[in-house]
């Protein structure tokens, strides 16, 4: 039989399960011989008396004595056995031993009661056996704790005196005899059944010990190696269990912390440097104060380690009459995890690059500072000029150490207080959070513009920053965080359209500007639905021999309330709003429409913008028009600005070959008035340059050997490039002079006719031919 064995505190020692619980039943037994010891040195001097005269003086003296020794040895037992703490082992022998002495002491009174049985008259042995069925029931109940020792009282008694009354001369008392017998079977049934009950009894307790043990180990384990443990107060607050993660701590005995409040305790503890401490520890105060349930208070821990985060969750202890005794609650170690969500929390709030605030920061401060009684507040956003121009030419990385030069420069002149973001891209925000006048955020605006703009280097490239600056002020201009930033992105719109290193404070006049535009962008849409655009065209001559080679497509917007309006009034508004795709679709197909009523051997030019080109597929729709009007592909001719070559040019090579492979031309427009770059012409496949109308114009003037100079340049260049020329805005025959003698090939202008109708080309081309 495998033996299970356990811890036993209260004994101090280990035993077996069957060795404890011999020693818990003995030890109940032997709480009963005191008594039993009592009356058994009683009885042994009475009996000699009463049997002094009829009883064998030997026998008599043996039998005193056997029952003496017997209640000296019940005597000892009670002695050594019954009080505790009880650190001796109950040994089988002892066991056997105490069970032979009751054995024998139940005999010697089943002596004395038939020695007594036979001298009784019939009324005392009535009495007798009153007596001595008490006497039997007692002891068995006394001794069931053990059963064996109950059994052995009982028995014995009653079989001998079974046997005493058989033995008489007389029969009249016969009948007592089966009755003894019956009583002895009845009496050992009792002993077992109330045995196993204490039995089942003991289990229990085992079990209870057992479990009480295991969470023990388990709740020490628990504590040693997790980051949680356990603490309980009582109704004062004075700690009533220690863990050891709490000593290592403090730094201190257990038994020294359980003189202290536990209140107290972490007090000390709190890390003074960090700056919400007393928050924290007054909103443990109070909880605890409160005398209800809370969860995950934090608090900051100063120990001999690392500062540390603990999180305290506890709830009151209460007495069957619902009166307040104490706290039961857990500490756990929360630094891991806390410096993990304030980690996020700071990733959420900063720019990864430049490790400004970002967008998400920055908003939140103004709307915590909107949720405040008035005070000032001034935003100022920043916003690099020609920014994409340093990650087209010198790569993104590039880009990205500019942008965090920029905000290490404004870093170092930020006013107390003030929040720097960056919003994204090229684009920075400034909140200041001072009562300064507009003189003064002026000189704050313009030191940040002069540090801005001083050159920077990068890999061997010397480049000069410039920026714009808009600035509104609240709640002067805005009176929530939208319209704030609304107004200073207006005040910025303001100072770019100034110039580079400007900068604007938002004004009402710029709102009402922003009014116009998006009341302008909702007519551009709906005019654009209702056929209120249409194209003019403008012919193009060939200055040798002064015959019509084609038209270039100018569109215009008859709008209901403010008449016929040029494309300088809303093609910039079109492509910041990306009107320009759908607008430059129907400006192709209508211009390829019309042409097809032409002669064949006249061209249509198209101005194409660069925003159509990045957001549409233009080689797809040119494709499709192409086929849906049956024009000749080398009819049409596309003309692009210089800023289209300049943006993503591998891209932007593919789909000019592409336009090629069609058969369509391609002109590049305004030449000489944005980046020229010789490496371009010689890449891209163009067909002609046409020359800005600022040239032209200066060529009758004084500074005309200037601008014939450059005309002549950009001539000779495009015959070595083998590229046609065409010059734009000839209005004098002076200038068409000039022009011819430096070999431009075409010329269009008011000197030959202004943009005419659809209607009014056809009629033109005849009055060319009859000419």
């Amino acid at each position: 039989m495998k033996s299970v064995s356990h811890h036993s505190s209260r004994y101090g020692f280990v035993l077996e399960l069957s060795d404890a619980y011999r020693h818990r039943q003995f030890r109940r037994v032997a709480q009963q011989l005191f008594m039993s010891g009592v009356m058994t040195y009683l009885v042994a001097p009475i009996g000699m008396y009463i049997a002094w005269d009829t009883a064998n003086t030997l026998c008599l003296f043996a039998w005193a004595a056997s029952l003496m020794l017997s209640g000296a040895w019940f005597l000892f037992i009670w002695h050594s056995y019954s009080r505790p703490p009880v650190l001796r082992m109950v040994s089988k022998r002892l066991t056997i031993l105490s069970l032979c002495c009751i054995t024998l002491v139940s005999s010697l009174y089943a002596v004395l009661f038939i020695h007594l049985f036979y001298n009784f008259s019939d009324a005392h042995r009535i009495i007798l056996m009153a007596v001595v069925s008490g006497f039997i029931s007692t002891g068995a109940w006394q001794l069931s704790s053990l059963p064996l020792a109950g059994i052995l009282w009982s028995l014995p008694l009653c079989i001998l005196f079974a046997l005493g009354i058989a033995l008489m001369p007389s029969h009249e008392f016969y009948i007592m005899a089966p009755l003894l017998l019956f009583y002895s079977v009845y009496l050992s049934i009792a002993v077992i059944t109330s045995a196993r009950k204490q039995i089942e009894a003991l289990d229990a307790e085992t079990e209870v010990i057992r479990q009480s043990e295991t969470v023990g180990l388990l709740l020490n384990d628990f504590e040693e190696k997790a980051s949680d443990w356990l603490w309980e107060t009582n109704a004062a607050g004075t700690l009533s269990h220690v863990s050891v993660r709490l000593t290592e701590a403090v730094g201190t005995s257990s038994q020294q912390l359980l003189s202290r409040s536990y209140l107290s305790i972490i007090s000390s503890l709190v890390d003074h440097s960090e700056a919400d401490y007393t928050r924290h520890l007054t909103a443990l105060a109070d909880a605890l104060n409160s005398h209800q349930p809370f969860n995950d208070l934090i608090l900051p821990i100063k120990t001999n380690q690392a500062p540390l985060w603990w999180s305290f969750s506890a709830k009151p202890l209460k007495d069957a009459h619902a009166n307040f005794c104490g706290w039961r609650g857990v500490t756990s170690d929360i630094t891991d995890s806390y410096e993990y969500e304030k980690e996020m929390q700071r990733l959420a709030n900063v720019d990864s690059l430049t490790e400004l605030s970002n967008r998400h920061h920055l908003t939140a401060q103004l709307n915590r500072f909107f949720s405040l009684p008035i005070t000032p507040c001034a935003l100022l956003l920043i916003d690099l000029d020609n920014f994409k121009a340093v990650n087209d030419t010198l790569g993104h990385a590039a880009g990205d150490d500019l942008l965090c030069a920029v905000a290490r420069r404004m870093n170092s002149l930020l006013p107390e207080q003030a929040v720097l973001a960056r919003l994204g891209g090229d684009e920075f925000a400034l909140v200041v959070r001072q009562d300064l006048e507009p003189s003064q955020l002026s000189e704050l605006g313009h030191k940040l513009l002069n540090r801005i703009s001083k050159p920077w280097s990068h890999g061997g490239h010397k480049l000069d920053v410039h920026a714009s600056i808009g600035i509104a002020i609240a709640h002067q201009d805005a009176q929530c965080v939208e319209n704030l930033l609304k107004a200073a992105d207006l005040a910025l719109y303001a100072a770019k359209a100034s110039g580079r290193d400007s900068l604007c404070f938002f004004t009402q006049q710029m709102e009402e500007q922003a009014q116009l535009k998006r009341s302008t962008l909702n007519d551009m849409r709906r005019g654009l639905n209702k056929g209120e655009f249409v194209l003019f065209y403008q012919p193009q001559i060939n200055l040798i021999d002064g015959e019509l080679t084609g038209f270039e497509a100018l569109v215009r917007w008859h709008h209901p309330q403010r008449g016929l309006l040029s494309p300088i009034e809303f093609i910039p508004l079109a492509e910041e709003s990306g009107l320009i795709v759908p607008l430059g679709r129907w400006i192709l197909q209508q211009a390829c429409t019309e042409a097809c009523s032409w002669p064949s051997d006249l061209r249509v030019a198209v101005n194409v913008s660069a925003i159509q080109i990045e957001r549409s597929d233009i080689v797809f729709e040119v494709n499709n028009i192409l086929q849906s009007t049956q024009i000749a592909p080398n009819r049409l001719e596309v003309e692009l600005t210089e800023s289209t070559l300049m943006g993503d040019s591998a891209s932007t090579l593919i789909l000019l070959n592409e336009l090629r492979d069609i058969g369509v031309r391609i002109a590049l427009d305004d030449f000489g008035t944005g980046f020229s770059s010789l490496a371009y012409l010689n890449t891209f496949p163009l067909d002609k340059l046409k020359i800005d109308r600022s040239f032209v114009t200066l060529l009758a003037k004084e500074s005309e050997d200037t601008s014939s100079a450059i005309v002549d340049t950009i001539a000779r260049l495009a015959r070595t490039l083998d590229l046609e020329t065409t010059a734009e805005g000839v209005e004098t025959a002076e200038q068409f002079e000039v022009l011819s003698r430096l070999g431009i090939d075409y010329g269009q202008g008011y000197l030959y006719a202004k943009p005419m109708r659809a209607d009014e080309v056809l009629e033109f081309i005849k009055t060319l031919d009859l000419g």
